[in-house]
Parts: structure tokens; sequence; C-alpha cells
């Protein structure tokens, strides 16, 4: 399996690895709040749903540009003033479904050489589309286990 086809795989599974997290989680449970400054269950898989919108754009840009710039984005104002807290979690898992099959599948269609495109990034610098892929594939993950570790926190408040 080459690079690109490995990536593609992990970049895939995203949406069943946020969707094995939010199994039974309760509504009490997803507006828990773990810590001071920490998000909830509802912030957290909204944010991953939003930044899917970002990743979709950033990655089109990449393969239909010549080394585009690709725009940051503040996190925690999104957060704040799009909704977060009161967010469906899973509504937000179906968003995020939804944007990932649907970037996953103009991926899939792509010749191996547009994984070597490039989009450059004020705060990350130059990567390539297959860079792109393996951090937002991880991002996923990262996620995942911040939400399996509020659920036992959850359980033992």
């Amino acid at each position: 399996m080459n690079d690109h086809a490995q990536a593609l795989e992990v970049f895939r599974r995203g949406p069943a690895i946020l969707e094995g997290a939010l199994l039974g989680a309760t509504s009490e449970e997803a507006s828990f709040v773990p810590g001071p400054g920490k998000w909830t269950i509802r912030q957290l898989v909204r944010h991953v749903a939003d930044t899917e919108i970002v990743v979709g754009m950033r990655m089109r840009q990449i393969i239909a540009e010549d080394q585009p710039t690709l725009v940051p984005f503040d996190q925690d104002a999104w957060a704040a003033k799009l909704g977060y807290q009161e967010a469906d979690p899973f509504d937000s898992l179906a968003r995020f479904r939804s944007l990932r099959d649907d970037t996953s599948r103009v991926l899939d269609a792509l010749p191996e050489e547009a994984f070597e495109r490039v989009g450059v990034h004020p705060e990350r610098g130059t990567k390539s589309l297959l860079e792109w892929i393996n951090l937002f594939g991880g991002h996923v993950e990262t996620h995942a286990k911040q939400i399996h570790g509020i659920r036992e926190a959850w359980k033992l408040r």
C-alpha cells in the first residue's frame, strides 16, 4: 500500500472513530465541563465538524490552485460565536460524516502526483496535500481520545 492510500484509509475512518467515542453519550454527559477552560463533548464534536469545512476548502485549494495561501482560523472564536456549547453532538457527527465522505471522494479520484501538491499556511508553513491528509486524519483521533477522557471524568464526578 502506498503512502497516500494508507493516509486515505486513516482519513476515511474518522467518522467511525468519532461515532465510537460518542456511542451511548447522554445529553448531560455531552454538556459536562471537565475542567476550567476545557471544552465539552458538544463543543469538541462541533469543532471537528467545522474544522472539516476548513479541511475540505484547503484540500480543494491545494488540488486546484498553484501553491495557494491557506487561511488560518481562530477555533476559540468559532466556538464562542457559533453556538458550540448548544450543538447536538450527534447532529455534528452527521455533518462531519457528510463533509469527510465528500472530501474523501475527491481525494480518491486523484492521480498519485496530486498528493505532492502544496499549500502555504502562515502558521504551519508549506505542506503537501498528503501531509494535510495525515494531519487531519489524526485530528479526529486526538479529539476522540479527549471525548473518551471526558466520558471517564463524567463517570467519576
